[in-house]
């Protein structure tokens, strides 16, 4: 690791430990909850004067301590935010990103001075600007990648993404979805990629057919490097086969509702092939191989169903019990 990288984990690591939350980190919390015992008692007994409790100063306590100082705390917390927004050094990396979203969870936790739905507000601007210099660029996809390729990261990543607009999160589904066997082998010895899926899924529910499309594309390309498909790659991983599952859930419930869908040209050929393509592939992936998903949407079979004789739905139906 480069030293920058040492210094971002650092820093990402001290602000997460400051916190009242024993669920954050229990060692942390319990061996400072002994030093106030230990202080309070001492100055019961008269053994040494009052003084404040001990604490470890994070960048984010420096920060608090600056916004808490002198009159119109409110005013400056929220001045704090947008100054944020300005800062350049902040928003060039996916570090000061990862860093921003931690700060403005923490002071939505404990700063109640300023309007919740002003926090809020601001708090939003300052994450959607900084995912837009951050991760959107073309050139930022590689140091995302390395985000996503840590524990941490898939989590950082899981909170972000209910707080970006849509425009942005589908973005990063459709890395996600690019690199998927990438991010699939990396994930082999971790296995925290499923951390993902919970946000991911809310995001899926929320996408237009033809978006829906364009992700399913990134799944079924053939790749240079490998023999075998995204697709196949993901019905062996449980994190792949639930977001498989999860895109085709969704376009089935498309599909059966009254909403105008509003496809592309060609939408509908492509959602057609892929169909067959995942039944060609679940037909074929041993039941041994194939794993159990994080959930097994109720209308997969059904979606089956449009496009395939009862004879394959029964086989697809058997593999997928």
């Amino acid at each position: 690791m480069t030293s920058k990288e040492k210094d971002w984990v650092i820093k990402v690591q001290m602000i997460q430990l400051q916190s009242e939350n024993m669920d954050d980190d229990y060692y942390y919390q319990t061996y400072y909850h002994r030093l106030e015992r230990k202080q309070a008692e001492e100055e019961l007994l008269g053994g040494r004067n009052k003084q404040e409790p001990p604490k470890l100063v994070t960048p984010f306590i420096q920060k608090v301590e600056t916004y808490d100082s002198g009159e119109g705390l409110g005013q400056k917390r929220v001045g704090g935010l947008r100054h944020g927004m300005r800062s350049q050094h902040v928003c060039l990396s996916s570090s000061g990103l990862f860093l921003q979203l931690l700060e403005v969870e923490e002071m939505q936790r404990k700063m109640s001075l300023a309007p919740e739905e002003q926090q809020q507000a601001v708090g939003l601007q300052v994450l959607r600007a900084c995912i837009n210099r951050a991760f959107i660029p073309r050139e930022a996809e590689d140091e995302f990648l390395q985000v996503l390729c840590v524990r941490k990261g898939k989590k950082l990543t899981a909170r972000l993404l209910p707080h970006l607009a849509k425009e942005q999160a589908e973005k990063i589904l459709l890395t996600i979805t690019h690199h998927l066997p990438f991010l699939m082998k990396k994930d082999a010895l971790d296995e925290s990629l499923p951390l993902l899926y919970g946000p991911l899924n809310e995001m899926v529910g929320r996408t237009t057919f033809s978006k829906l499309i364009e992700v399913l594309q990134e799944m079924t390309r053939p790749l240079p490097e490998s023999a075998e498909l995204p697709l196949t790659m993901a019905l062996k991983n449980q994190f792949g086969i639930s977001l498989l599952y999860s895109l085709l859930s969704h376009g089935e419930k498309l599909l059966s509702s009254d909403t105008p869908l509003e496809p592309h040209s060609g939408d509908f050929e492509k959602w057609t092939d892929t169909v067959f393509l995942v039944a060609r592939e679940l037909s074929q992936v041993p039941k041994t191989s194939l794993v159990e998903p994080l959930f097994l949407p109720s209308n997969l079979l059904s979606l089956f169903c449009r496009y395939l004789d009862k004879q394959t739905i029964h086989h697809l139906e058997a593999k997928m019990e």
